[in-house]
């Protein structure tokens, strides 16, 4: 699946809004070719995911992104 960040994003605000939660950071940034927790995330930038990783499947179709700035 893919997720598109939001102006202010995060890697971490990414993985939350991916995953829902952090324990699969370091995936999320080795398949997206993210170097550090301190890259810039430019508006727009589209990240993929497994989907099947997803923890809480109740909730992954919401639309709030979270973004912190």
């Amino acid at each position: 699946m893919t997720f598109i960040a939001p102006d202010g994003a995060t890697i971490y605000d990414v993985c939350l809004n991916t995953y829902q939660t952090l324990n699969l950071l370091v995936k999320l940034m080795t398949d997206n070719g993210i170097n550090g927790v301190n890259d810039t995330i430019n508006a727009g930038t589209v990240f993929t995911f497994d989907e099947t990783l997803v923890k809480n499947l109740q909730t992954k179709n919401y639309k709030v992104k979270y973004a912190t700035k």
